[in-house]
Formats: structure tokens, sequence, C-alpha cells
């Protein structure tokens, strides 16, 4: 007869939520075991008894094997007694004394199973648009406090039927103690707002839709304004009501195969469509069908269903326009109340709900692939609200110091929250310029920490004085160091002398300037860094008029040039600014100078929304396919010990060739060969072991795979070099820099 022990196991990370409880009851009924699991406020706890063999087949399992959803951050085992009487194995109820450390589980796309049964005639859940098991469905967004049971979601106003009732109390059910499991009989229902017909809230929505209306829809994190891609009447009156004429919208595609009709897809983007977190993916355009939907690149932002009334109505559309439910620089709608405001403001003609409120807004995520590498270009729903650990070992104050509330920046907003050596990256907040959106970041800094259970945390904000979250009393930090302590944090290189190159729009300066093409070193404790070197200055006449205005920096760049499509009284009055020298800030800003180069190739002189010229200017050079013949000079000058990259020789070349007849697109190319050339020979240069690449710049691919290319040349070799990965290399991943930091 085999010997007898009984284990104690302490787990923690996603583990609530994600059929842990389940799993590990299997695994002890395949292995004979007695015991018990249970949730408590930290994870998971369990204690196995029985044979020491199986209880080891048993643990190794459960390590190698845990539920596909969960994470497993920490797995402690130890021996404890065996108890005389032994029974069977069973799931008790959750303990939620102590303090709450385990981790919530971000919104999950329906799965397989769920939607098989969602077409299936007969299944009780035939065609109910909020199917759900323990693999999906939302976690995020309905959690009201941890753990993550019933009661302390949004769920608990729905008591389950017997039918339900019964499959959350069977361990071997996937739908054990699925919280927002529910039927027709007993679960959240749908219906219009404002008066239309009850009798089938979703037809009477898709027949809306087909004849050309515009649809506000209930999602998982907010509404999404649904509409007909393919009616250009449609999308004229969408884009106009939402004083969008340009900027790109999402869509929604029925399945991968009508993703490939319209755009190249390689192995790496089809497996993130397809991905539990299903976020939007961009991707190069096959054809100008849809050029209308994204006019000023060549990528197209997809996402395929991901929750069943997603499946529903794209079981009748194969594709449809699905953009976030707002007017420009508000919040995602959330509310009846709020979504209710959108027909008056002519955005929307009917507007389909449901009863299931949703506790937190979280926008979706956007991503995109720079060869085989993810990156970030929104990080939201599906990943946050999970952590970004960092290495303990190396991180000070790692795991009992003061936590930490850093506040990010004024665009692409985001906040983060550190708990020892985990940051909390918060969904995309948006853009600081209206007050809801502020208000919108108080409410979430509050809901968020309480959920953490982080009080009194030490404050951080961005040193720019101009901004909304700036107060005397908050720690400062330098806008271009969080970028490079970003990258910095996810790759575990704190302790180590790092080089950033740091490529972005606008960033305060220790010098009290614009920064945005920045060659910085940080010490080896990170949190001093020095200017090793930048683009050389250049005005931006009128201040952030300018952001808008793009034909200004244009004339900075070349004074009294003659540049496209700007009339010769327009040029006077620039001209007049810049000589004036009144509100005319210097910037080092690759951003800015991609404005300005953009505006000298007559691409565009206005800018209807943020990066819009470097965007225009990435599509242009994409276009080009000729030879582009010798490069634009690259130089440097030494000024305080520093090195200085001037602009000055590549725009006279540039307009040389202009003037000359060289096609506008390739000059765009030759600019974007000059940048990453610049990088290159700066770094030869300085010699750096490690490099960091962040800021917003580095969004662009053709820049992206150009520097790629330029970090194989013999001058840079050995040089390890990396990039945002966990989180937006542009401002949404600043509040993660800004947390990096150790606290005092």
């Amino acid at each position: 007869m085999e010997q007898c022990s009984r284990k104690k196991l302490q787990i923690t990370g996603i583990v609530q939520g994600v059929g842990f409880r389940p799993t590990v009851f299997r695994y002890a009924l395949d292995n004979n075991l007695s015991g018990f699991v249970k949730n408590t406020a930290s994870g998971v706890d369990i204690e196995v008894e029985g044979a020491i063999r199986k209880i080891d087949i048993f643990i190794r399992t459960l390590r190698e094997t845990p539920p596909p959803r969960a994470r497993i951050e920490s797995f402690h085992v130890r021996s404890i007694p065996c108890l005389e009487d032994r029974g069977g194995f069973i799931i008790i109820s959750s303990d939620t004394a102590g303090e709450k450390k385990v981790e919530i589980s971000p919104d999950l796309a329906a799965c397989p199973k769920c939607i098989e049964e969602l077409f299936e005639k007969g299944n009780r859940r035939f065609r109910y648009p909020f199917i759900n098991c323990t693999n999906c469905g939302p976690r995020f967004t309905i959690i009201k406090d941890r753990p993550y049971d019933r009661k302390l979601t949004t769920m608990e106003p729905f008591p389950m039927c017997q039918a339900c009732d019964v499959e959350y109390h069977d361990p071997l059910d996937r739908r054990f103690h699925a919280q927002p499991d529910a039927c027709p009989l007993c679960g959240p229902e749908l219906y219009l707002i404002g008066g239309q017909a009850a009798g089938d809230p979703l037809g009477t929505t898709v027949a809306q839709i087909r004849e050309g209306k515009i649809a506000a829809v209930k999602g998982l994190g907010g509404f999404h304004i649904a509409c007909d891609p393919f009616n250009k009447e449609t999308l004229i009156r969408l884009r106009k009501a939402k004083n969008r004429p340009n900027k790109a919208f999402a869509l929604m595609m029925r399945s991968l195969e009508i993703v490939e009709r319209y755009c190249d897809v390689t192995p790496a983007e089809r497996i993130a469509l397809g991905s539990p977190e299903a976020p939007i993916v961009l991707l190069r355009k096959k054809s100008e069908e849809l050029n209308s939907i994204s006019p000023d690149n060549n990528y197209l932002g997809v996402m395929l269903p991901y929750t069943p009334l997603h499946h529903l109505l794209m079981e009748v559309f194969p594709v449809l326009l699905m953009t976030s439910a707002n007017r420009a620089d508000e919040p995602l709608a959330v509310t009846d109340e709020e979504a209710g405001r959108l027909p008056d403001l002519g955005i929307v003609d009917i507007i389909l709900s449901h009863n299931r409120e949703i506790a937190h807004r979280c926008d979706d995520s956007i991503v995109q692939f720079a060869g085989k590498r993810l990156q970030f270009i929104r990080r939201s729903r599906g990943w946050v609200p999970s952590p970004v650990v960092m290495d303990a070992g190396i991180c000070r104050n790692a795991t009992d110091g003061k936590p930490v509330l850093a506040l990010g920046g004024n665009l692409k907003n985001t906040f983060s929250l550190r708990k020892g050596n985990r940051v909390y990256l918060s969904q995309h907040i948006g853009d600081l310029v209206d007050y809801r959106n502020y208000r919108y970041l108080q409410e979430q800094i509050e809901d968020l920490s309480e959920l953490l259970e982080i009080n009194s945390p030490e404050i951080r904000c961005d040193a720019h004085p101009g901004y909304e979250q700036y107060h005397a009393e908050y720690r400062k930090v330098y806008h271009h160091h969080a970028h490079m302590l970003s990258v910095m944090g996810e790759h575990g290189l704190l302790g180590h002398e790092v080089t950033g190159v740091i490529c972005d729009g606008t960033g305060f300066g220790t010098d009290g300037k614009i920064w945005g093409f920045e060659f910085l070193s940080v010490n080896a404790d990170f949190t001093r860094f020095k200017r090793e070197g930048h683009l050389d200055y250049f005005l931006l006449p009128g201040g952030e008029r300018a952001i808008r205005e793009i034909d200004r920096i244009g004339a900075a760049l070349a004074p009294g040039d003659e540049l496209p499509g700007i009339t010769p009284p327009r040029r006077k009055e620039l001209t007049k600014l810049i000589e004036s020298d009144i509100n005319c800030p210097e910037t080092s800003s690759l951003g800015r100078l991609f404005d300005g180069v953009t505006s000298l190739l007559g691409f565009e002189s206005r800018a209807e929304y943020e990066a819009r010229g470097a965007i225009l200017l990435q599509k242009a050079a994409e276009m080009f396919s000729g030879d582009p013949g010798e490069r634009f000079p690259v130089s440097f000058s030494r000024e305080n010990g520093g090195i200085i990259l001037q602009y000055r020789p590549m725009v006279k070349k540039l307009i040389e060739e202009r003037k000359s007849g060289f096609a506008a697109e390739g000059l765009a190319y030759k600019f974007h060969l000059w940048v990453a050339e610049s990088i290159r020979r700066g770094l030869e240069i300085l010699k750096p072991e490690r490099v960091v690449f962040s800021g917003g710049c580095f969004q662009n691919q053709l820049l992206l795979k150009l520097l790629e290319k330029e970090m194989k040349s013999p001058g840079t070799h050995g040089i390890r070099y990396y990039h945002n990965e966990q989180v937006p290399p542009n401002d949404g991943g600043l509040s993660f820099g800004q947390g990096v930091l150790p606290p005092y």
C-alpha cells in the first residue's frame, strides 16, 4: 500500500474566472485524491491527500496544463498533516478575508463551444446573445469587487433559473462557477432605446442597418457605432456627424476568409485576429475597395466578432463598420443615458442596448505586427487589467515599497497603478482635451485603486506644466525618460546602462523646449538620465497651432521658399510670423519634422487629427517602388559634449529634388531612409551596448522595417536593441514608464 501524504498548494495570478477550480477538481478525481479547492482574496488554495505518486502527478499536471486562460505567477507547495477521515474532493465557498491579491481576468472573446451552441437549433441558448462559459465572456467589465464571484459582479441582479443553477454548481460542467452564466429565462436581454419596436430588437436593428441607417450597439465595454461600410451616403453622414472627415474607422468582418478577401494577412496576424483577446489588427489593404474607411493610410483596422451578439449581427453582414460610440474626444458611451444623446447629435438612428450594466468602460485594443513582433497601438480590452510584471530581483523596493499612481500624459492617456513589482496599466482613457475624459480618468483611478486595494500612493505626472494632471506636489517624470523606462521595465533592463532613442511629437524637456528626437542615457539605478544628442531645433510658428496647421512647420523648415499648396498671401503671413519670432517655440521633435516634410511635399497643409502628417507621409513612401537614388545627407555636429543631428542639409536636398521633378512619393521614402540612417549613425557615434526604441514615431511600420536593416550594418554589430512589446510605444505607455521608477 502506497504511503499517504497531504499537500497544501497556494497559487496566485489570473486563477479566478478562468475555470481553474473545475480543472483542479477533474485532476484530483483523475488521481483519486481527496481534499478541497477554494478561491481566496489572494488566489486559489488547494489541499490534496492521497498516494504520494498520485499527488506528484496532480501537481505536475496542474503546473504544466492549467486552464488555457489562466496565468500562474506563484505556485507554493508544502506538506501538512494527513487527515484521518478522508472524504472525496470538493469545491468549497470562497474565502474573502485578507488582503486582495488575486489578479482580475480581462474580458475574453466568445469561445468556439459557445458559438456552436449559439447556432444549434434545439439548444436552450439558441441565438441567446449573452451565452458564455468559464472559458469566455465578460470579466473586467462586469466585476465590482474581488474575489470574482457573481454577487460582486453586474450579474448579481439576475438570479439563475434551475437549469443554469445546476450547471453553475456542477464541477464537471464547463459553466461551473461561470459568473456571467445565464439563459433566455433568467439572464440579460436586448431592447431598443427610444420607443422603437420592441418585438425583435436585433431584427429591427439589422433591418435599419440594411436600409443605410446607423446603429449604436451595446457591447462588453461600451457601445459601438455600426453601419454598412459600403454605403457611401451613410459613411459621409457618419463622418460629418462625428467631425471625422478622413480619420480611419475600424471594421468587423465575419470570418478570416472575409478578412483575406480585403487584406493581406500573415500567420501572426491570423493568430491575433482569432485569439481570445480579439483585438483590432492593422492589416495591409489588398485593394482600394474599402479605401474610404481609411483614406489616409494603406491599412485597415479589422477585428473578428468577439461577443455572441456580434456573431448574430455578422451572420447577416460580412463586413460592418464598428467604431467607438462617442463624439470626438469624449469617453466611450456605456449607459443608456449616454447612448441616448447620440441620436440628438445626428450620429445614430437606432440604439440596441441590454440590461447588463458595464462596470468599467473598455475600448477595443489595437495591435499591429512589426515583422513577427506584436506592437500595441492601444492596450485595452482583452489585456486590461492584467499587470506587467517586472523582475523583482533588480527592482528596488519591488515587494514592499510604497504603491504608485502614475498619471501618464495628455494624449492617448492611460494611468498605471504599481504595487510591488506589478504595474497595472489602465484601459485607454483618451485625450484629456475634454473635461469628460478627465472625469473618466478620475473615476477609473478610484475604481481600480479600490479593486486593487491601493491606498495613499506616491503620485507621478508628466513634467509638462501645461498638462491637466500636472500638480506641484506630484513627482515629475520627464516625458522621454518615461518612454525610455517603459521599454526597460518590460525587458528587465533596470540596473543596466542603456541608451534610448526616443522619437515622438511632443515632450517637455529639461531646457523648457519641446523635445522629440532624442538620444538619452540612464545610469545604473535608472532614476536619472542624460541627453546625449538630439535633432537640431527648429521653430513651431504659432506654438500648438502649428500641430494642426502643418504648413507653418513647412514654412519654418524652408523660410522664403515656394511651398506647394500655399498661396502667396499665406506664405507672406507665415514669413512675417517667423521673422517676428513671437510665439515660435523651438522643438527637436521628429513627429513635427514629419509634419513639416509632409507640407513641403504638398501632401497636406492641415492635420485634422494628431499624427496625420506622419500617416500621410508613410502612406506615400510605401507607395514608392522605384529607385530612390542618392540618399539625403546625414550629418551631426557636436555641442556641449553631445551630438546634434542637422536637418537643414536634408531639407535643402529634398526641395532641390522636388523642384527637379523627383516623385513626391520617392522623396517621402528617402525621408524615411534618412531617419533610419540618422538613428544608426548616431548610435555608431555613441557606441552603446544596449539600446531601447520608444515613442509614437516607432509605430511607423516602414520606419521600423528600414531601421531593422540599418541595425544590421557593421557599425552597429553587437548592439542589443529592444522595442515596446507589452505596452504601446506611444503616449499610451507613458504611465507605465512613470510607474517603473522606484518609490521614494
